[in-house]
């Protein structure tokens, strides 16, 4: 029999925990193999004459890489008490959904498992939705966790 590669993606939100929490509550079963990826913020697509001055992209790629080893520390010890193995990767990609994406088929992912900040359709028109997108572009079953106690940011 075939093993399911679960594909988890975490970010430092309330909505990402859920997420995490909902699948190993309800989802999980021993044996499936579980990959935890974050696609932290992009900083290296800004030139010398735009965006932020390069000290501060030294301070902004030093807050983004400590973030990074937070949430990392936080997702394998929340796994770990679980007693779930799994391989957590920081990917690098200027669209967190394709980043994902492309991540997934290297991995031959079989579930997708995603939170939702729950934005209004307003809102998620006009600045996009990392799980709407790889709802719809995914080659895999998309598990979509929204908090039912959190409101979305309208």
């Amino acid at each position: 029999m075939e093993q399911s590669v679960v594909l988890i993606c975490v970010d430092p939100s309330k909505h990402s925990d859920y997420a995490l929490d909902y699948y190993l509550k309800h989802v999980h079963k021993d044996g499936n193999v579980v990959e935890v990826v974050h696609v932290p913020e992009f900083w290296d697509c800004y030139g010398p004459m735009e965006g932020p001055s390069p000290g501060r992209l030294r301070e902004l790629r030093q807050e983004t890489a400590q973030t990074t080893a937070a949430l990392r520390d936080k997702v394998t010890n929340i796994l770990t008490a679980a007693g779930v193995q799994a391989k957590f990767e920081a990917l690098q990609g200027m669209e967190p959904w394709e980043t994902v994406l492309d991540f997934a088929r290297k991995v031959n992912a079989t579930l997708i498992v995603i939170g939702s900040r729950g934005m209004g359709k307003v809102r998620r028109t006009f600045l996009g939705s990392v799980s709407d997108s790889v709802l719809h572009h995914a080659d895999c079953p998309v598990l979509i966790c929204r908090h039912p106690h959190v409101q979305g940011q309208h």
